[in-house]
């Protein structure tokens, strides 16, 4: 074990990570302190790999590999899949590592895109932002795209690294994603304390010195938790809470934040996007290309106004509700228009195609004309019937009024005007 990594495990650091890898981590690390050797695997966890569609299919292990001029498209895969740490070790990559290669892979033309394939707990929480401000990056040229690897997990720390790729998705239902939150497990004695037997241990600070290491020395001393939760847990936990958010934003509402985990099948809409096979996945990959690749969206970086399409990307909230507000406000437009169509049918339909709302002084004239026609109306009620006789029969359609085609035609041009495609 490297100082680096010793210093993650028991330095008291801060981390990201579900209940379930915890206690495999501390179990091992138990066993480490016992003696027991640790297997060292042939192939590091978080290791990175390019696959290769081509020619010949292949699967790029390092690198080293790609300093040749075959000619070929690539999907770089990154396999995450064990602890989240900033340097690693014998056993995994850190996050420094897999984004070192993860840039020099971005820079190959060849390799059109990346696959995160995950199963990881989570691990640091120092280490969550090295790799997914990476993937950040990479994303505005080149897709990087989250899969869950069948049977294993994206929680805590992995999973904010996985909320910064494009998409999300699942192999099987009863993968564990979420657990969003952060935690700190550390050992001490109490200060210039005696052990049973009769060791002292001195701890002690410079006259000034009256805030260094005041959580931890109150956590250890007097039992009292407050400070380290209040000054360090909740300013990581709440930093974390807001970039998993600013990533997927499909996230607001869920209660993620409350370090919840859940079961890939119950978590779609939310923290993953759907189900796709390995084979799916990377068939994705291999669709991008060149022209593709880097149309993230289609904001204009160069031009200081806002399109309704980059509303729409960089603020959906934001569009939604200007949308929902403009479609309320056309209906109440149109509807203050309807309500004269009996008075004045062609005024009415001319002010529907104007877009213009109704003012109070077009109101005032409708009202008057309406008023009109219903005194002649009144007048007519009241005059003497018509005779029906041969020289005047009455029509075949008594309730048939004169103007019925003109009713139609009016009616059929306001669905026409009001026609949702």
């Amino acid at each position: 074990m490297n100082t680096a990594l010793a210093r993650e495990i028991y330095g008291g650091q801060p981390w990201c990570m579900d209940q379930f890898s915890y206690r495999a981590y501390n179990s091992l690390l138990n066993d480490l302190r016992k003696g027991v050797v640790l297997e060292i695997p042939e192939i590091k966890s978080n290791s990175p790999f390019v696959l290769v569609q081509g020619k010949d299919k292949r699967v790029i292990k390092d690198t080293y590999q790609l300093r040749n001029d075959d000619d070929f498209n690539g999907v770089g895969l990154i396999q995450l899949d064990g602890p989240i740490t900033k340097k690693g070790g014998m056993s995994t990559y850190g996050m420094v590592q897999l984004t070192s290669i993860m840039n020099r892979m971005a820079k190959d033309d060849r390799i059109n895109s990346f696959i995160i394939y995950a199963d990881s707990g989570g691990g640091s929480s120092a280490a969550v932002d090295i790799l997914s401000d990476t993937i950040l990056e990479i994303n505005e040229s080149k897709p990087v795209y989250g899969l869950i690897e069948k049977g294993g997990m994206a929680a805590s720390a992995a999973y904010g690294i996985l909320s910064a790729c494009r998409s999300i998705h699942a192999i099987s239902k009863l993968s564990l994603v979420g657990s969003v939150g952060t935690m700190v497990q550390f050992e001490g004695r109490a200060a210039n304390s005696e052990d049973p037997y009769g060791n002292k241990h001195i701890r002690l600070y410079a006259t000034k010195s009256i805030k260094k290491n005041e959580d931890f020395e109150e956590a250890l001393n007097k039992d009292n938790y407050e400070i380290i939760v209040s000054e360090l847990l909740d300013p990581i936990n709440e930093d974390f809470i807001k970039k998993t958010l600013k990533n997927r934003p499909q996230l607001k509402g869920s209660g993620f934040d409350n370090g919840h985990h859940l079961f890939a099948k119950d978590a779609v809409g939310t923290f993953i996007d759907g189900f796709k096979t390995f084979d799916q996945m990377v068939e994705v990959g291999f669709k991008q290309n060149k022209s593709t690749s880097g149309s993230k969206s289609n904001i204009n970086p160069n031009s200081n106004k806002m399109t309704a399409e980059e509303l729409k990307q960089k603020h959906p909230e934001t569009y939604n509700s200007i949308f929902k507000a403009g479609v309320s406000a056309e209906s109440d437009r149109v509807g203050a228009w309807l309500a004269h169509h009996g008075t004045n049918q062609e005024t009415v339909l001319n002010g529907i195609n104007s877009g213009k709302a109704i003012t109070q002084t077009e109101t005032q004239q409708l009202l008057v004309e309406a008023a009109s026609k219903n005194q002649l109306q009144q007048l007519e009620n009241e005059s003497a019937k018509p005779v029906n006789t041969k020289e005047t029969p009455l029509s075949k359609d008594k309730d048939a009024p004169e103007n019925a085609e003109e009713v139609k035609n009016f009616y059929d041009q306001v669905d026409n005007k009001l026609k949702v495609d």
